[in-house]
């Protein structure tokens, strides 16, 4: 199974979230929720994390959280570490308390933190015994319930020192005031209305990337190009990337960026060798989880699989030196990507 993808880089939003490991409790009681939002805050201390909402369920937590530095995993390390060690201390018990690695999704702020803040704060009302309660109701229980965020957004009285409520609250009225604030529990009421905010996950990207198709290119050209992962997490960068591709798809994309015929980069001795090479990389670089490496050779009139493994590295040193071959190379993955 493909591990999630980390991405991390300067001012980069994730929302993060951690399951009980058997989806067991992750709470003994208040003081652990206590400690574990102890624990949170002095981690955001040293790493220079902005906490911007969160949420703290039976057996999982939310987050969402913009790191001022490139250590999402640093920060994520201590904080989990500090309070399992706590947490089993406390139970003498030893093991994981989690389920496998924390999820941290990357969020395009810009279009998704205001709808990802509701998802959070609504986790509360959202489960199996409140789902027969009225609106007003839930209203209530959300204002009640002390674990999450949710209330230092509608009243001053009830904000944490470590929580930003600043920036979600611009989006709506600019400013961080009563009205935005009124703003902001009206929204979260029309939210529990709807039964279509969870659909908000199907437009992860790859299970790592929530944003518009232009900040998924901009993450994919900046951080994830050149990338040499750890092949257990190379499955979801394919997904980002791969989604209803075909060879023929592909050779026509780079046909049109060379104003060729699509069939002439099908040919062993193609005049075309430059085109041709990009094919032949475009076709290693995205359809290896559909096709094996000998089809893909086949259709490429039968060269083969080490002749395409010395197409990559000429072309990877070719990239190197030739700035224009590259940008080349990305505008027709982003053709192919919005096809």
């Amino acid at each position: 199974m493909s591990r999630q993808i980390r991405i991390e880089y300067e001012d980069a939003w994730y929302h993060v979230t951690c399951r009980g490991n058997d989806r067991r409790d992750i709470f003994g009681g208040d003081a652990d929720r206590e400690k574990l939002l102890e624990q949170l805050s002095d981690s955001q201390k040293i790493y220079e994390v902005e906490l911007h909402a969160y949420v703290l369920m039976s057996n999982h937590f939310h987050l969402i959280i913009k790191t001022c530095q490139p250590n999402l995993q640093k920060f994520m390390q201590r904080f989990n570490t500090s309070y399992t060690m706590y947490y089993n201390r406390k139970y003498r018990r030893s093991g994981h308390l989690y389920q496998g690695r924390y999820k941290a999704i990357l969020v395009d702020a810009d279009e998704y933190l205001l709808e990802l803040s509701r998802y959070i704060h609504l986790n509360p009302v959202k489960i199996r015994k409140y789902s027969k309660l009225s609106i007003p109701e839930k209203g209530k229980l959300l204002q009640e319930y002390k674990w999450s965020s949710f209330c230092g957004y509608v009243q001053l009285i009830k904000r944490e020192a470590n929580v930003n409520y600043a920036t979600v609250l611009s989006v709506l009225g600019g400013k961080d005031d009563r009205r935005s604030r009124e703003q902001y529990k009206t929204f979260m009421i029309d939210g529990m209305a709807k039964d279509s905010i969870n659909k908000i996950w199907e437009e992860v990207r790859g299970q790592a990337i929530l944003g518009s198709e232009g900040f998924v290119d901009r993450i994919y050209e900046n951080y994830l190009i050149d990338r040499q992962e750890d092949k257990k997490e190379q499955g979801g960068l394919d997904e980002i990337k791969t989604k209803d591709l075909s060879l023929n798809k592909i050779a026509e994309q780079v046909a049109t960026k060379y104003n060729v015929k699509a069939e002439e980069l099908f040919k062993k001795r193609s005049r075309h060798a430059e085109a041709r090479s990009m094919l032949v990389e475009l076709c290693k670089r995205h359809l290896v989880k559909k096709m094996s490496l000998r089809a893909i050779s086949d259709e490429l009139g039968g060269m083969s699989i080490s002749a395409i493994s010395q197409n990559s590295k000429r072309l990877d040193k070719k990239f190197q030196e030739n700035r224009r071959l590259m940008k080349v190379f990305l505008a027709i993955e982003k053709a192919l990507t919005r096809g």
